[in-house]
């Protein structure tokens, strides 16, 4: 039965979840592929048509019996919203830091001018900012 698309577009913060728990396994990045394919609830047609691929080339992938091309690799961990990296290491049973998101162009602004400042100046601007949240 073919699930529904859902909204998430990317398996990113999940991809931990599918990592191998036998550290001396041979890396198997196929169940990496099918679990996060399946977890945004695509069918093998639907992540082979986002690939250029074909559903039989994505089944033996997915069954490890047959690795992608370096570009093929490429557009199916974006097709999933990851990176390459993120699947070879969910197949190693490595955890990876989730990278925090991007920030509203003011307070990246902000964080910007902070970074740039000296500890004095720093501390100055710590000050004011807790003045002010506290009149709120």
């Amino acid at each position: 039965m073919k699930r529904n698309k859902l909204s998430r577009k990317s398996c990113a913060p999940r991809v931990a979840r599918y990592a191998t728990l036998d550290k001396n396994a041979p890396m198997k990045i196929g169940g990496v592929i099918e679990a996060c394919r399946n977890d945004l609830g695509w069918s093998q047609d639907e992540l082979a048509d986002k690939t250029g691929t074909t559903k039989s080339n994505l089944s033996r992938i997915e069954k490890d019996k047959q690795w992608p091309r370096p570009e093929l690799l490429e557009a199916i961990a974006a097709a999933l919203g990851l990176k390459v990296y993120q699947i070879f290491a969910a197949a190693e049973g490595i955890e990876l830091p989730i990278a925090p998101q991007k920030l509203p162009r003011g307070e990246d602004e902000m964080l910007n001018a902070y970074r740039g400042m000296d500890n004095n100046a720093r501390l100055h601007f710590k000050a004011i900012a807790l003045m002010l949240a506290a009149k709120r």
